[in-house]
């Protein structure tokens, strides 16, 4: 798998569907106001395989298509909320009743093991939930995005090493860039805060400002990752 073609190919399906329209660009970035729903609907029609950005209309199927999707990404999460239960859930309750104090909090920590567990199961499921989202997708199914033999033999064709270079890959050319903007960013609005005297009014606008630069920005994000998993996925059907 030449992972640089991939790149270049995800990178370029962004910027002439997204980066280059204007009033698609701005679609999205209400589909992400919208609690992502319709986003990840938008998600979805990528996930079918695209040859170009498709256009983010028909809100009712987004709206729909979003909703399943997220309710996949829920059944996927359960295992995890439930360990993360086992880990926090007692503490959190005793905060809730007041019966516990501050001293208690402090010197509190999680149970190692069971936070290794939940390490483990997040990322089984970020391995397998790119796959059962497409086939989803792709079949419309529900039992698909949950058929654990299927999901398994698609990796398999793919090739697990270069399956999990190529989440690697897309983990560190989102994720570097996004920490290195939002630090930026902080770093610029403390500095403007401290110069400007601070003040809550200040604060806020900072906040806002922040909040915006995350609403243009992940519409791009998101295609681009749903254009690269797309591709990574179809590889399975050629190696077929």
């Amino acid at each position: 798998m030449e992972f640089g073609a991939l790149l270049d190919d995800a990178f370029s399906y962004t910027k002439e569907g997204i980066f280059g329209n204007m009033n698609r660009w701005f679609s999205l970035i209400l589909a992400v106001i919208c609690l992502g729903i319709p986003m990840n609907g938008y998600v979805m029609r990528i996930y079918r395989g695209t040859s170009s950005a498709p256009e983010a209309d028909q809100w009712g199927t987004l709206f729909i298509d979003g909703l399943k999707l997220m309710v996949v990404g829920l059944i996927y999460a359960i295992p995890m909320m439930i360990v993360w239960a086992f880990i926090y859930g007692g503490m959190l309750l005793a905060v809730f009743r007041g019966s516990v104090d501050s001293a208690a909090m402090a010197s509190w920590s999680p149970n190692t093991g069971l936070l290794l567990l939940l390490y483990a199961i997040e990322i089984v499921i970020g391995i397998f939930m790119p796959v059962a989202a497409i086939r989803f997708a792709r079949t419309g199914s529900f039992s698909e995005a949950f058929n654990f033999g299927e999901i398994l033999r698609t990796i398999k064709n793919i090739g697990w090493i270069t399956y999990l270079i190529a989440l690697i890959i897309l983990t560190l050319v989102i994720g570097i860039p996004v920490v290195i903007l939002i630090l930026g960013f902080i770093i610029v609005s403390g500095a403007a805060l401290f110069l400007l005297g601070g003040g809550t009014v200040a604060l806020l606008a900072a906040i806002a400002l922040l909040v915006l630069l995350i609403l243009i920005i992940s519409p791009l994000l998101a295609v681009f990752q749903a254009r690269y998993l797309t591709r990574v996925y179809e590889s399975s059907e050629r190696a077929e």
